[in-house]
């Protein structure tokens, strides 16, 4: 465990070492009491050392976040036009993520606004597009109209 003291400007009276608040009238402060009036603050942040990635017992597959689902291994109906997901082909095994490889989207869960809204909108004109199918802007994802095409919106997110 490693630790770092500093000293640095007091967050609470931003280094004056005065704090004025609803309770002082104008013109008179009072001795700030996180700081003593010093205007300085001891910081102290306690940490470990990176010294490699660690092992993490009982993982069999790495999925990306944001789906709002929950993971799990084995085979997931869903009843609401999803269908029907292999996870234990969704994903990459354990051994995959410790030797490198990431996961992709679990494509079937969402639409690429759902499950990555910023990726999104960094790739030029996507959301206009997103837009143009919904006749309007769209405020609130899971209204889209084009979710039930979410596949043919990830073809034209990996294209753009």
């Amino acid at each position: 465990m490693k630790k770092i003291e500093m000293e640095i400007e007091c967050p609470a009276c931003k280094g004056t070492g005065l704090y004025q608040g609803i309770g002082e009238g104008k013109g008179t402060a009072v001795v700030c009491r996180n700081c003593k009036g010093t205007g300085a603050y001891s910081y102290s942040y306690s940490y470990n050392e990176f010294t490699g990635r660690k092992h993490k017992d009982g993982i069999e597959r790495v999925y990306l976040s944001g789906t709002s689902y929950q993971s799990g291994l084995g085979v997931i109906n869903f009843s609401k036009g999803v269908g029907e997901i292999d996870m234990n082909k969704e994903g990459v095994s354990y051994s995959q993520f410790l030797s490198g490889d990431m996961p992709h989207h679990v494509k079937k869960l969402g639409c690429p606004m759902s499950l990555d809204q910023g990726a999104c909108h960094n790739k030029k004109g996507f959301t206009n597009e997103c837009n143009r199918l919904n006749d309007g802007w769209v405020g609130y994802i899971p209204d889209c109209k084009n979710q039930i095409n979410k596949l043919q919106c990830w073809n034209r997110f990996e294209e753009s």
